[in-house]
């Protein structure tokens, strides 16, 4: 670990704090890092406020979330009972020194990277409700990665320093999902080419066999660096291969290059940067080439797009009358979406491509050995305080009740993994 680094970073959030906070600010944690599994995490933090006899208080906006644990829930505002209450009313998520996270997920997994590099990053702030820089004293621990940092690409990482990485124990699944519009389409196609049956109605979306797939190599040609292949020639043709689809736009919602989840998919579908043949990735868009959204860049007949966080892709693909597809993690399950997830050379990523149904899981299909898109998550705290913070943490991840899309240690440990390694292929070892 390079202590210089650190001091940087420290450097650099004291000079850029301006929000005054109750709890005295070396009980608040700074992170940024993987969006895949936000929502468990912040489930997380409100277990672990809980179990300190503690009452959790979480302000979410996005990519932005603070949980806060005190005697009592605390409400915002320069008037609210989270600034006037003493320290002494906050209370340490257990077996830690903080009393409040505040997370950034916006650039993803590699936000770890880069805050432990001194990249300041803003947090949401439970008095104006706002993304501001955090208050001096306020202590970074770094923060969790989709996969080991030192899979990112060599151009990505430049010349930041990679800290030293962890098992958390859990592993996130990944999928592909679709607009409704594109579902719909692909659901037609299939059928008429009997991949799906006959009897199948596309809002059967409970039974795996009715729901449409796409495959490996076809999502690989959607996401290599090919303007000339089948995909980028073709559009929405290429997955429905109707004359009638033939040029029409098709909308590929790709995260940032520091993204987590986008790591997994160009190392899944790509081999990034395990293989020794691996395809090169369709640049991330540097430019608003459609003015009022994500930056974007259309090229042949399709529209590619720099997403963020995963919010930024549940936003594309929830538009009405698009034909779009991008990669979320298994926890995206939230209600009222349109999207709908696809299967992945035949396999289902859970028990419903409708997000919010009862029952689903979004695990049980890795756990039987019979889908295999899922990575393991590490941590990087960036020293003794960063780490022993992580560590407290992960024994919270890995005995959430019911998680969605996350496997906990003993799952891994009884059954398919990777072994900790992004790079090795999922086994019953």
């Amino acid at each position: 670990m390079k202590a210089s680094k650190i001091a940087l970073a420290a450097a650099l959030v004291v000079a850029a704090g301006t929000a005054t906070a109750a709890p005295n600010a070396n009980r608040i944690a700074l992170s940024a890092g993987a969006s895949a599994i936000q929502a468990n995490l912040t489930t997380a933090m409100q277990n672990l406020c809980t179990a300190a006899s503690g009452v959790p208080t979480v302000f979410a906006s996005g990519n932005f979330t603070t949980v806060v644990c005190a005697n009592t829930a605390v409400t915002s505002g320069a008037g609210g009972t989270y600034a006037s209450k003493p320290n002494s009313d906050f209370i340490n998520f257990q077996g830690t020194n903080f009393a409040e996270l505040r997370v950034n997920v916006a650039n993803g997994s590699f936000g770890n990277i880069q805050i432990l590099n001194g990249v300041p990053f803003t947090f949401r702030d439970p008095i104006t409700l706002t993304q501001i820089a955090a208050p001096a004293g306020a202590v970074i621990v770094g923060g969790v990665n989709d996969v080991e940092p030192s899979t990112f690409p060599v151009a990505t990482i430049g010349s930041l320093t990679v800290f030293p990485s962890f098992r958390v124990g859990v592993a996130q699944t990944f999928g592909v999902a679709a607009s409704s519009a594109l579902y719909a389409k692909m659901f037609d196609a299939q059928k008429a080419a009997g991949s799906i049956p006959a009897s199948c109605l596309v809002t059967d979306t409970a039974l795996s066999y009715c729901v449409p797939s796409i495959g490996r190599a076809q999502m690989a040609t959607i996401m290599s660096d090919n303007a000339f292949n089948s995909a980028y020639s073709r559009g929405l043709a290429f997955l429905t291969n109707d004359a009638a689809d033939e040029g029409v736009e098709l909308r590929y919602v790709r995260r940032v290059d520091t993204s987590g989840t986008q790591a997994s998919a160009q190392n899944y579908f790509l081999g990034l940067t395990c293989s020794r043949a691996s395809l090169a990735v369709v640049p991330e868009p540097t430019s608003d080439d459609e003015p009022g959204g994500l930056k974007d860049a259309l090229i042949g007949a399709i529209r590619v797009y720099a997403a963020g966080g995963t919010g930024d892709v549940r936003t594309e693909l929830n538009r009405a009358s698009v034909f779009a597809l991008g990669v979320m993690s298994g926890e995206n399950n939230q209600a009222s979406q349109n999207w709908r997830w696809l299967r992945v050379n035949g396999a289902s990523i859970g028990e419903n491509a409708a997000p919010a149904s009862a029952g689903v899981t979004n695990s049980a299909t890795t756990k039987a050995g019979n889908y295999d898109f899922y990575f393991e998550t590490t941590y990087s705290g960036g020293g003794a305080v960063g780490n022993a913070f992580w560590t407290r943490v992960s024994t919270a991840l890995n005995t959430l009740a019911a998680p969605v899309g996350l496997i906990n240690n003993t799952d891994l440990g009884s059954g398919y993994n990777k072994g900790g390694s992004t790079c090795l292929q999922s086994s019953s070892n």
